[in-house]
Parts: structure tokens; C-alpha cells; sequence
């Protein structure tokens, strides 16, 4: 380059770093700062409709079994993508608020997933969880152990318990953390030396608990009288508009699922549809009752993966 082109393409390069970014957001990323309404008399907070949001939230970024009841044994390693179908109330409005109306009805996501067996019937798990067009991601993990397997040959299922938990990073203001203990049964049907399909059915009850972080309802208005506070709520006199969603206790989602895993050699092949029924367990904030409006739920995994 010329010694005196030097000088322009330095300044033409700081510009544009000093230029303005727009920020990314998905159809799916959450601005919980509409949720909460601002007057010159204060600010009210819909916390039944925090608390509905994160219940279906919660129910779509937690990790899904995708896998029956038998553990993969002592020297077993899977790995596999799911990729999930989820259903969100799209029309009701605390997703149309904090999400400008964007949401669709079905929400996919990606679930990769690693799995050891461990030795007697024990297996541990983890991987990760994205909810597409948002920047969410939730780190994920269980244990599987399998009560009463082996007996293959027999009409005698396989019984495992499991309990998995997730935690969700990415999300604007908003802190999320999942458990869910379940139970489940399977029976391997054998085809051959290589390829065999087992069948499974559980119950899962699901633990969802959130909070946000300290929120700013005006967040281009001084909290300090002048002037300048003219067009804000409460005018001059700068009131606070700072708020927080609170963590009202527990929030309980109940998923019976049912499935099927194929093995062909070490290709692994799976589906699972879950159904997780409207939140009905309130929230007490301050002794007063907070509602989970939470809809029917319906999720639906498509596995892929391989069996070693």
C-alpha cells in the first residue's frame, strides 16, 4: 500500500470500529422489561406472567431423555445430536410482550449429548442444549441407574431411574436452573446380531426455578431530579424505575414421554414425543399468590448418533 494512503485507511478503519453496532437478537430472545408497566406512579410487575414464560421456557431448555431405561454397560460411549419440536404459547401475551411478538408456535432446538456407562447399571451424561434463532444455551447433565436389567431374552422389562438438571446461559437478565428426577421402562427387541429396537415410557416431573436480575424499566431516563427527566415517568423528580422478578418458589411441569431407540451396528436412531400438561402450582411472593398460565406443552425428538 501507498505511504500516503496509510494515513486514510487508518482513520477510515477507526471509524468504523467507533461506528455503531447493531445488536443481534432472535425471535426468541426475551426482554423481560416488558413485562412490568411503567406510570408516574410506579411501576407494576406482571409476575404471573414471568412466572408462565419461564415455565414453558423452562420446559423446552431442559434436557430430554432421548434414550430407554437399559445403561450402555461398563465399556459403553454414545454420542448423539436430538434435534427437538416444542411447542409455546405463542398468542399469550407474556411471549408476545417479552419477545415483540415474534415467537412462533414451535420452537426447535439442538441437544448434543455424550453418554459412559459405568459399571453395575450406572450411566452418566452431559452435553448441551440451543434454542435456535436466540442466543440461549443451557449446559445440561444426568444420571441414569437401571434397577432391574439384562434380561433380554425374558419378557421382563428394564426399570431405571434418572435425574438430570440444566442451567441456562445467553438469556438476557434472566437466571434459570432445572431438575427433573424420572422414571422409566424398556424392552430390548433383538433382529439379528446387529440391529435391535427398544421401545420405552416414563415420567419425568420437572423443577423449573427463576429470578431476574435487577431490571431497568426506563433505562434512557436520570434517576436524579432535573430537567432532563421531564418525559420520563414522574417527570423532574427522577423517580427509581428499577424493578426484579423474584424467585416465587418452585415451579413443577409434569412430562410423561414415550419412545423408541434403533441400533444398526453402532448407528443409533431415535424418537421420543413428551407431553407436558398446563403448570398449575402457584407462586407465593409477599403472601400473595403468583399463577402459572403455562400452557399444554407437546415436544417431539428426532435422534441421530452413534453406539459404541
Amino acid at each position: 500500500m501507498h505511504r500516503r494512503l496509510l494515513p486514510h485507511a487508518a482513520l477510515i478503519g477507526s471509524a468504523l470500529a467507533m461506528a455503531p453496532r447493531s445488536v443481534w437478537a432472535g425471535k426468541y430472545d426475551l426482554d423481560l422489561t416488558r413485562l412490568a408497566t411503567v406510570s408516574a406512579t410506579g411501576i407494576t410487575q406482571d409476575n404471573a406472567g414471568f412466572r408462565s414464560l419461564v415455565s414453558e421456557l423452562g420446559a423446552v431448555m431442559a434436557p430430554r431423555p432421548a434414550d430407554p431405561a437399559d445403561s450402555l454397560g461398563l465399556s459403553g460411549f454414545a454420542i448423539s445430536a436430538d434435534v427437538g419440536l416444542n411447542t409455546i404459547s405463542d398468542g399469550a401475551s407474556y411471549w408476545d410482550r417479552a419477545s415483540d411478538g415474534e415467537a412462533d408456535r414451535v420452537a426447535p432446538t439442538l441437544q448434543i449429548i455424550g453418554r459412559k456407562g459405568l459399571w453395575p447399571g450406572l450411566e452418566l451424561g452431559g452435553g448441551a442444549t440451543h434454542l435456535f434463532d436466540s442466543r440461549m444455551w443451557a449446559i445440561t447433565g444426568y444420571a441414569k441407574a437401571a434397577l432391574h436389567e439384562g434380561f433380554h431374552h425374558l419378557p421382563i422389562p428394564t426399570i431405571a431411574i434418572r435425574g438430570s438438571f440444566s442451567r441456562l446461559l445467553g438469556a438476557k437478565d434472566l437466571s434459570l436452573t432445572t431438575a427433573a428426577p424420572a422414571v422409566e421402562i424398556s424392552h430390548v427387541f433383538g433382529l439379528g446380531k446387529t440391529f435391535n429396537v427398544t421401545p420405552y415410557v416414563g415420567y419425568e416431573a420437572l423443577f423449573v426455578l427463576a429470578r431476574s436480575t435487577v431490571l431497568d424499566a426506563t433505562p434512557n431516563c436520570d434517576e436524579f431530579p432535573d430537567s432532563y427527566n421531564m418525559n420520563c415517568p414522574g417527570g423532574a423528580n427522577g423517580m427509581t424505575n428499577e424493578f426484579v422478578f423474584r424467585n416465587a418458589g418452585a415451579i413443577v411441569r409434569h412430562r410423561p414421554f414415550f419412545g423408541a431407540r434403533m441400533i444398526f451396528s453402532v448407528i443409533r436412531l431415535g424418537f421420543e414425543a413428551m407431553f407436558a400438561p398446563p403448570g398449575n402450582r402457584d407462586g407465593k411472593l409477599g403472601g400473595r399468590s403468583i399463577a402459572d398460565n403455562s400452557k399444554l406443552q407437546q415436544q417431539y425428538t428426532f435422534s441421530m448418533g452413534l453406539d459404541f
